[in-house]
């Protein structure tokens, strides 16, 4: 209790310190929530006193590819703590940050045809992550001169995190600078706390008088019992349970990693409803280094795996689209019992305004039938889009003389080849389209 009422103190002593606004940053994990229940116990007391004279901004990050559970959870969370700063008038305000349509996941990799992400090409943190974040806290220092963003960083969560908070620049005041954002300072409250303090304050949270948002943390508590994947990981009774606190929880088809260990956990612990997004993330893992599903040339016109065909392209959405249906229906089955069970519910994997872009992208790239509405139609999407071009009608007038098809798959080649500066080779990939294409042919007669 000492070590709650002392962090509890020293945040009061930096909200007092200056007039920057405050910027907890919340992923809903147990590092961040504990961050955001001190500042919020810290902030009913100093309202109470009125003495809370600044704005603080809780902020999450949304990439629109979380694990449903957990996106659904963070809302949830988010909603429930905008209406308990308005019923006690807190200064307090929640902000979700999304990447833009043309930086988000299917854009690029169903769009543009980008492999799924590797640890040596991981173009997705700084453009569903660092990006929107970034926009978004400059523009509050652009308000307000600067601002202290509160984190929920820890020594003891490992050696690289212990490492790289010791090599961090402090201040008199124990802040450091922000590494992109200028005039953006940084203090971590329970970077000296263990796993076990954490757990155990999160524990007793509804124990007291003190009113917070939630009554207590036993759902939080659950999806880390069944994300560690360990059956008897029950950190309400062993807040210093190893296997819970290396829990993490990511984008769904995150390909980073070998193994998403939080989905198999989850998947072998009561939420198998989610088995289809496993699949499809395994599917995109295999996909990405097998050179037969990708141009043979990067955009730039150097040798090398390029962007995925558009024929795997088409594959991945319609069978995205497949899963948003399997998931949705397997919710139904499996959770209709289940006391958090929403007979409404069902997920939308992708958005409306990313097809739209997936096609304008496949438009710009290969496509003359408007192959992405033609997909989002067989799942009753967009269904008012239309699903012809005027060169395909006009080709369409020469039906009996041309074969569409075999003329798609080399106005591909051409068009993908039109801005690189050397032609090489262009001929021998239509050659290999064409022998590919009557071998396909030749297979669905068989």
């Amino acid at each position: 209790m000492n070590l709650i009422r002392e962090t509890i103190e020293e945040l009061k002593q930096q909200y007092f310190a200056d007039e920057r606004p405050w910027v907890v940053t919340y992923s809903g994990g147990k590092d961040s929530t504990c961050v955001l229940q001190l500042v919020i116990a810290m902030l009913q007391e100093l309202h109470a006193e009125g003495k809370d004279h600044k704005h603080t901004y809780v902020v999450s990050s949304d990439t629109t590819v979380e694990m449903p559970i957990i996106e659904k959870y963070l809302r949830t969370k988010l909603d429930e703590i905008t209406e308990f700063a308005e019923s006690t008038e807190l200064k307090l305000s929640c902000h979700k940050l999304s990447p833009k349509i043309e930086e988000s996941f299917w854009t690029l990799m169903v769009g543009k045809g980008y492999p799924a992400p590797t640890s040596t090409f991981r173009w997705c943190t700084e453009r569903m992550k660092i990006n929107p974040a970034t926009h978004f806290l400059q523009s509050l220092v652009n308000k307000h001169q600067s601002i202290l963003m509160l984190l929920g960083v820890r020594s003891a969560e490992s050696q690289a995190r212990q490492t790289s908070i010791a090599n961090r620049k402090l201040n008199q005041r124990g802040l450091s600078p922000h590494d992109n954002i200028p005039n953006a300072f940084v203090l971590s409250p329970i970077k000296h706390w263990t796993n076990e303090d954490v757990w155990t304050y999160l524990s007793n949270t509804g124990k007291d008088t003190t009113p917070y948002p939630w009554k207590n943390h036993d759902y939080m508590m659950s999806l880390y019992d069944k994300g560690s994947g360990e059956g008897d990981c029950n950190i309400a009774l062993n807040p210093q349970s190893p296997s819970c606190g290396k829990t993490r929880f990511g984008c769904w088809v995150c390909t980073v990693v070998e193994k998403d260990r939080s989905m198999e956990g989850m998947l072998k612990n009561g939420e198998e409803w989610m088995l289809p997004l496993w699949e499809y993330r395994e599917k995109i893992y295999l996909y990405r280094n097998d050179e037969e599903r990708r141009f043979e040339r990067r955009r730039d016109g150097s040798m090398g795996a390029g962007a995925f065909l558009p024929d795997i392209r088409r594959e991945l959405l319609d069978e995205l689209l497949q899963t948003e249906i399997k998931v949705s229906e397997l919710y139904h089955v499996y959770k209709k019992n289940s006391p958090d069970y929403n007979p409404h519910e069902n997920f939308q994997l992708i958005k409306d305004d990313e097809i739209e872009l997936i096609q304008a992208n496949w438009n710009t790239d290969f496509d003359i039938s408007n192959y992405a509405y033609r997909i989002a139609q067989k799942y009753n999407r967009l269904m008012d889009r239309p699903i012809t071009t005027p060169l395909r009608s006009k080709l369409e007038n020469y039906s009996d003389e041309l074969n569409i098809d075999l003329f798609e798959r080399i106005y591909e080649i051409e068009v993908y080849r039109k801005n690189i500066s050397t032609r090489y080779g262009i001929i021998g990939e239509i050659e290999k389209r064409i022998v590919n294409f009557y071998k396909g042919q030749f297979r669905e007669t068989n």
